[in-house]
């Protein structure tokens, strides 16, 4: 049944996921190899509409699933306190899927009880939490993470630093933002780019400056 779903989503069928989802609604317990469930798997597709009908067909929640669906009424328990630094099935930590998901709410929640913002995924990305807010450009976020000690130069795959992220996509202000927090830009990839040489292949001319600007 999971490989059905995943073939919809693949495919980017959003109708035919709600159907399938509509007549198969015990698919979004299941697990695919790597341990995502159903439900994670249609969040993890960015297919919204489906999203949001599975979260309405979904009857209990895992932890790491409340997270992702902004059941932040679920997370005020204090059974969930002993989970905050505990790895999803499919590895990554709950304070980067918050991020991920944009639930600043429950990221804040999340720190109060003790979450690790340099916990890395146990999965090939190593993402922090940090690198998730940076991937979907979330500076509140990111600055929050930052005030609560997250290592501005954490690696992920790929040797992938947030201030490679913040480049790559053209983000001055989350830029300025790792720089003014410590962020190293001479860190290299896997294959040798500093941010100053994404910035000079991307076009990203005010990032290029500012670069230029820090080293000189």
């Amino acid at each position: 049944m999971i490989p059905l779903l995943k073939t919809a989503l693949q495919n980017r069928e959003e109708e035919k996921v709600i159907s399938f989802l509509t007549d198969n609604p015990q698919s979004l317990g299941m697990e695919d190899e790597n341990g995502s469930s159903g439900l994670m798997l249609i969040a993890y597709s960015g297919l919204e509409k489906a999203f949001k009908h599975a979260i309405s067909l979904k009857k209990d929640f895992s932890f790491h699933e409340a997270i992702v669906c902004g059941r932040i009424e679920e997370l005020s328990t204090d059974d969930s306190t002993a989970m905050v630094n505990t790895h999803s099935k499919d590895g990554f930590s709950p304070l980067s899927l918050a991020a991920f998901f944009n639930r600043n709410a429950i990221a804040a929640l999340l720190l109060a009880k003790g979450a690790d913002p340099d916990l890395a995924a146990i999965n090939p990305t190593k993402v922090t939490a940090l690198h998730s807010a940076v991937a979907k450009e979330n500076y509140e976020l990111c600055a929050q993470l930052i005030a609560k000690g997250a290592d501005v130069n954490a690696v992920q795959i790929q040797q992938v630093t947030p201030l490679h992220s913040a480049v790559h996509r053209g983000n001055l202000e989350l830029a300025k933002l790792l720089i003014e927090n410590g962020a190293n830009g001479s860190l290299q990839m896997d294959n040798g780019d500093t941010p100053l040489a994404i910035a000079k292949r991307e076009g990203h001319t005010s990032l290029e400056e500012f670069l230029l600007a820090v080293q000189s």
